[in-house]
């Protein structure tokens, strides 16, 4: 099965926004959603900072996952 990269990344941060406990507080709607997700497909600070997360998370929480850092 073949997916498109963007697609696939659209279809994600869509779910999420639609269904984020802490996000549907914004109250976005379809249009707020798709600008957001027009914008953020090739915003390098916002890779930055999701990578910056991801990072953080598993050093504090990757032996939940079984994952043993060094």
């Amino acid at each position: 099965m073949n997916i498109d990269p963007r697609q696939a990344f659209r279809v994600f941060m869509k779910y999420q926004l639609e269904n984020g406990e802490g996000i549907t507080g914004l109250r976005l709607n379809e249009e707020d959603i798709e600008k957001f997700l027009y914008g953020v497909e090739d915003d390098m600070l916002f890779y930055s900072k999701l990578d910056d997360f991801l990072k953080e998370f598993i050093e504090d929480f990757g032996e939940n996952y079984g994952i043993e850092l060094d």
